[in-house]
């Protein structure tokens, strides 16, 4: 039982699982603060459109990340050869989605999407030598764009609260990812990629991700302040210190609990802080 158990969780961690509830967890809190009654067929949509390009990436850099995470690595080559299966059945289901619910023009943007998603592993890691901390710059806009994708499916109009809330996802990311690639220092360095751990350091990186983590506090208080935003979207700053709970611990090596629990389960939390404060409030 034990053994099953532990099999059930290293697939919901290291499978991309969690990771793809989190991108769920961000439409489903934006829709709240914009107001928009979110269906199952979007939620499933933003799931494997999460989980896809992460498998792949997974599937591509599988020989890599055998120095780096020998946990993750065992555990995908269990299935390695079905997972390009797994990529396409999951692009078909989310594609007939589209289609059935007549979402064209979300199609079409989600299909932008998935190009950015999957472009960065096949052409644009190459720029991450040359541009310091392009791939979280990359990364970051990738799953901010979620929150346009949104409004798209549901012809919700593009406005100010819209820019605010893809804004704060944007800056929540960039702490996230840059903190994220603590882990990774040594095969990026291999790789000889730029990222900010590897040019600043931990320590300078870490008051930087502090101080960033603070003004991502920003948007939203505009957002409410301006009446763009509820005023139940204050709770959703609750994020910060759970970050500066992550960010500023001693200890910051490859923990995997710490990174792929913790730091990914952040995602989680975003629609238990807002849906609390909506029912009190």
């Amino acid at each position: 039982m034990s053994r099953i158990l532990n099999l059930i969780w290293n697939e919901f961690v290291y499978g991309g699982h969690l990771l793809s509830l989190g991108a769920v967890s961000i439409v489903y809190t934006a829709a709240v603060l914009l107001g928009i009654r979110i269906t199952w067929d979007f939620m499933v949509i933003v799931y494997l459109g999460s989980y896809a390009p992460y498998i792949y990436n997974r599937y591509r850099e599988l020989n890599k990340d055998f120095f780096t995470n020998v946990e993750r690595t065992r555990h995908l080559e269990k299935y390695v050869k079905n997972i390009p299966a797994m990529i396409a059945l999951s692009v078909i289901i989310m594609m007939g989605i589209f289609l059935y619910f007549n979402k064209i023009p979300a199609l079409l943007f989600a299909l932008l999407l998935f190009l950015i998603s999957f472009s960065y592993s096949i052409l644009f890691k190459g720029l991450s030598k040359k541009i310091i901390g392009f791939k979280n710059f990359y990364i970051s806009l990738g799953w901010a764009l979620l929150v346009v994708l949104l409004a798209i499916y549901y012809t919700f109009p593009m406005s100010w609260s819209i820019l605010l809330i893809s804004l704060f996802v944007y800056l929540r990311l960039y702490v996230n990812t840059n903190f994220f690639d603590i882990k990774d220092i040594e095969s990026d360095k291999k790789e000889q990629l730029l990222t900010l751990p590897i040019v600043l350091g931990q320590e300078k990186l870490k008051m930087i991700l502090n101080l960033i983590n603070v003004l991502t506090s920003t948007p939203i208080i505009i957002g409410v302040f301006s009446r763009f935003l509820p005023f139940y979207s204050l709770t959703i700053l609750f994020t910060i210190p759970y970050a500066f709970y992550y960010l500023n611990k001693t200890k910051m090596g490859n923990n995997r609990f710490l990174y792929y629990v913790i730091v990914d389960g952040e995602y989680i939390l975003w629609p238990i802080f807002i849906l609390s404060s909506k029912i009190l409030l």
